[in-house]
């Protein structure tokens, strides 16, 4: 399936940097996935970019801190409520100390949920202007721990030999109404602080738009 997110045949304008305070920024995935599967991301900043990382979450300079929003109350939101407590951390690990399990099962990394466009869909979110199979995650993040208001991700797929996507090669300008050029390159997504960033598995596109 190919993703419906609008290309431009120009990059839109660039919106400023948020570089300070806690701002809501979305996350976006496209991944068609099978019956079983869930969508996490893990991220931060990336060890080429601050040499200091560590393995203690609580303490990491290149885990950013997080606040996850509600989706929704229905069922179709239980396992993103139940893997969002206690995810305090955009980080590069598996599930915190204390984060939510669903039925036992631990999360693996934060979590994303399956939404739509379409308004008549247990899924459907106002945010999502692109389809079907757009893997969201919500949350008020702290900028001041981003990169001159950047921050990376990388998408990881449960009950699936892969897991992790692969290395990313992402457009040096995104699309969409804030667009933007990362202040660095990344084997993985870069998105914006504050804004509304979508990208696609594996893919190399990006689109950044405010709220």
């Amino acid at each position: 399936v190919t993703p419906t997110t609008p290309e431009p045949t120009t990059p839109g304008p660039t919106e400023p940097s948020i570089t300070d305070g806690v701002h809501r920024t979305v996350i976006f995935v496209f991944k068609q996935t099978n019956d079983g599967q869930d969508l996490f991301i893990r991220g931060g900043i990336d060890g080429s970019v601050r040499p200091d990382c560590t393995d203690d979450v609580t303490t990491d300079p290149c885990a950013i801190d997080i606040t996850v929003n509600s989706l929704g109350t229905t069922t179709h939101y239980d396992k993103y409520n139940a893997w969002s407590e206690g995810d305090t951390k955009l980080d590069w690990f598996g599930a915190e100390a204390g984060q939510g399990t669903y039925n036992g099962e631990e999360a693996s990394g934060s979590p994303l949920a399956w939404t739509s466009s379409d308004s008549s869909s247990p899924g459907y979110q106002e945010l999502n202007t692109y389809g079907d199979h757009y893997w969201m995650l919500d949350v008020d993040m702290d900028c001041s721990q981003t990169e001159q208001g950047w921050f990376e991700v990388k998408a990881y797929l449960t009950n699936d030999a892969q897991g992790w996507e692969g290395d990313v090669t992402q457009a040096v300008t995104c699309n969409g109404g804030a667009g933007g050029s990362a202040p660095y390159t990344t084997q993985n997504h870069i998105g914006r602080c504050g804004y509304v960033n979508v990208f696609s598995f594996d893919g190399t596109s990006c689109t950044v738009e405010s709220f």
